[in-house]
């Protein structure tokens, strides 16, 4: 599980180099005992650091279910680094190259794993 337990918790990604990446995160929202489930796409184009899941609403924890990061590139590997972001204090979570047209994914209970082009 992946968990942003905080108004101040999300997900960031830094790409390593100006080439299109797809990132697609499904999650759930749990609320006073019910549970919202969510998604967020983001299109990243160049070399920096994208947030790919917002923090949480107050009294709300957010499980980040699946993740995926796509590199559209046709022939450009790009490196991708997976963090915790507590209200700015990073930690690595995964860090891969990802050559052309490779997807990094994470699925709870599963991990993080590479499907190659």
């Amino acid at each position: 599980m992946l968990i942003l337990a905080l108004t101040t918790d999300k997900l960031d990604l830094i790409s390593g180099q100006a080439v299109t990446l797809d990132v697609h995160v499904s999650y759930g929202d749990y609320a006073s005992g019910a549970v919202t489930f969510g998604k967020q796409n983001t299109a990243i184009s160049t070399a920096t650091t994208t947030d790919i899941l917002s923090a949480p609403g107050a009294s709300t924890t957010r499980n980040a279910k699946t993740i995926n990061i796509r590199n559209k590139s046709a022939s450009s590997p790009c490196d991708v680094t997976v963090r915790f972001n507590a209200n700015g204090t990073a930690y690595e979570l995964h860090k891969v190259t990802l050559a052309a047209g490779d997807v990094l994914e994470y699925i709870e209970g599963v991990g993080w794993f590479t499907v190659t082009a």
